[in-house]
């Protein structure tokens, strides 16, 4: 039972939240554990705002037919003009959700809250989870001046000629970087990009109190919650329902 007030009709919530439960994104690493991810973090979670609650179930054998039904289920969401929350899942879900927001509301900059770029050449034709950044520049779904990367603790070799292009802010800049960031933002959040174990890649820095003071100062239109993975350490659950409640908030007061 989630803890919020609901709704079972969209056209009379503040927030759209949809749960994408999915690991397949994961792939240079053992450390999983995003499926139930969704599930286990609204169970308690307190949000401030009437909210509908849906689901897009994964292909658990074609990682690219699950991203399909994530991007046709968003199209559908943004169809009510409310602000959508993501609940992850490994980050590869922000790919087809970005897709679908960026091309409802073009004037969109994107917060990507994270320890890693995610700017990784991909090994394969999928879309993983470490790919993301890459494939939404690459296609143009973003200009990489658009892109504000912010928590930044490593950046691999493969990483460097885009980063070069992007915002990137390490986690001694946060201050800095809430001054660049204008005009109306979508804030993909990876827990990982804060001082967590459980989490597939534990290399963040930021505090939840820092994540909060950020967000409390954008305007933020859409966001989602990535890559708690609660069987690796169930830690990670306080800190994923204290920043769904703080985006919750942040979306709540930008409409």
């Amino acid at each position: 039972m989630i803890a919020v007030d609901t709704t079972n009709i969209p056209v009379e919530a503040e927030i759209l939240v949809q749960k994408l439960p999915c690991d397949m994104g994961i792939h240079r690493t053992g450390r999983k554990g995003t499926l139930k991810a969704p599930e286990v973090l609204l169970e308690d979670a307190e949000l401030e705002s009437r909210v509908h609650v849906s689901e897009v179930f994964p292909d658990e054998f074609d990682l690219e037919e699950t991203h399909r039904r994530i991007q046709r289920h968003t199209r559908e969401m943004l169809g009510y003009d409310t602000p959508l929350l993501s609940v992850g899942g490994d980050h590869s879900v922000s790919y087809p959700v970005l897709k679908a927001v960026k091309q409802h509301q073009p004037d969109l900059s994107l917060v990507w809250l994270d320890a890693h770029l995610d700017a990784k050449r991909p090994v394969d034709e999928r879309t993983s989870h470490d790919v993301v950044v890459r494939r939404l520049v690459e296609e143009g779904v973003f200009k990489p001046r658009d892109i504000f990367c912010i928590g930044t603790t490593r950046i691999d070799e493969d990483e460097k000629d885009l980063s070069s292009k992007l915002n990137v802010y390490r986690p001694a800049d946060i201050p800095e970087a809430a001054d660049a960031v204008n005009g109306p933002v979508y804030v993909s959040f990876d827990i990982d990009a804060v001082d967590v174990s459980g989490t597939g890649y534990p290399d963040g820095e930021l505090s939840l109190g820092e994540c909060r003071e950020l967000v409390r100062q954008l305007d933020v239109r859409h966001a989602d919650l990535v890559e708690a993975a609660p069987p690796l350490d169930r830690d990670v659950v306080a800190s994923g329902e204290e920043a769904l409640s703080y985006l919750s908030r942040a979306l709540a007061e930008s409409y």
